[in-house]
């Protein structure tokens, strides 16, 4: 007569180790897909931020005139330029003229407007942009990019940054508020 321990049994049962295994590689599978889901999501925002900035430079240089309250508009028309992301309260926009005055052509900014905060730039980023007593238009764009995967970790937001330059395509320079230097003195659009 022989006897069956049941330990011999335990030993041979195959039954739940696809399960065990699936159960040890579930966190790690998650934790993959959601990470693809990240970087998707952040590439998405970066290409929207770089439409954006390019849009609004082709906008400026189409002008021969604009406004400050004109420049406010293109920073609210952001809301529906950049869905489906949600730009309120999370875009900074910086427009400059950027003129080459005088024989040497060297730049300078004529006039700035920002919405939200400045967007930082080195002026002779511009320079061989343009000949004398022309001007190119240089538009910064800052979007706080944050998202549900990365709040539910702790982490904070992304800055992404992008600038471009667009040269006026009807007038050498693109005045604002009827001139076309004012010094180059930052004025925010939207605040009294």
């Amino acid at each position: 007569m022989r006897r069956f321990l049941p330990f011999g049994r335990f030993g041979s049962d195959r039954r739940g180790v696809a399960a065990a295994e699936f159960a040890l590689i579930a966190p790690a599978l998650i934790f993959l897909v959601m990470g693809v889901f990240e970087m998707s999501f952040r590439f998405r925002a970066a290409e929207e931020a770089t439409r954006y900035v390019h849009q609004v430079a082709d906008l400026v240089s189409r002008e021969t005139a604009l406004t400050t309250g004109t420049i406010e508009d293109i920073y609210g028309a952001s809301i529906h330029m950049m869905k489906p992301l949600d730009a309120t309260e999370h875009l900074d926009l910086d427009v400059s003229s950027v003129g080459f005055e005088g024989v040497d052509a060297d730049p300078t900014i004529l006039w700035r407007r920002v919405a939200g905060t400045t967007v930082p730039f080195d002026v002779q980023e511009a320079a061989g942009m343009g000949a004398q007593d022309e001007s190119v238009i240089r538009v910064g764009v800052r979007y706080n990019y944050q998202s549900v995967l990365s709040e539910l970790f702790g982490g904070g937001f992304m800055a992404i940054e992008k600038s471009a330059y667009a040269r006026p395509r009807i007038e050498r320079k693109v005045k604002l508020d009827g001139v076309s230097t004012d010094g180059g003195a930052i004025e925010y659009v939207g605040e009294d």
